[in-house]
C-alpha cells in the first residue's frame, strides 16, 4: 500500500472518530471519494494509543466490506466499543 493510501485511511479514522464524539459514538459515513484499491474488500485493525499506552484495539481477521468502510468501522469501535476501556472522551481525542 502506498504513502498516500495510509495517509487517507488514517485521515478516514480520525475523522469517523471525531464524528463519533459529536454524535456521542453514532457512526456516520464518510466515504466519498476514496480510490479503488481502498474500496477492495479487505480486512483491518486499528489500534488506538495515547502516549505510547494502548487505548483501544479492535479488527476482524476475514475481509467482509471495503477497506476503508472496515477501517471506519473498526476505528469507532475501538474509540467506543473496546470492552476494555471507557468510551474515549473529547480530551484524549487529539
Amino acid at each position: 500500500m502506498n504513502r498516500d493510501h495510509q495517509e487517507m485511511l488514517l485521515q478516514i479514522a480520525r475523522a469517523a472518530i471525531f464524528q463519533g464524539l459529536a454524535r456521542h459514538g453514532e457512526e456516520a459515513p464518510l466515504l466519498h471519494s476514496v480510490p479503488a484499491e481502498l474500496m477492495e474488500e479487505r480486512a483491518s485493525f486499528v489500534t488506538l494509543e495515547i502516549d505510547g499506552r494502548l487505548r483501544g484495539c479492535i479488527g476482524i481477521l476475514e475481509a467482509c466490506r471495503p477497506l476503508a468502510e472496515d477501517v471506519e468501522k473498526n476505528a469507532v469501535a475501538a474509540a467506543f466499543e473496546d470492552p476494555r476501556f471507557p468510551p474515549l472522551s473529547r480530551a484524549e481525542f487529539d
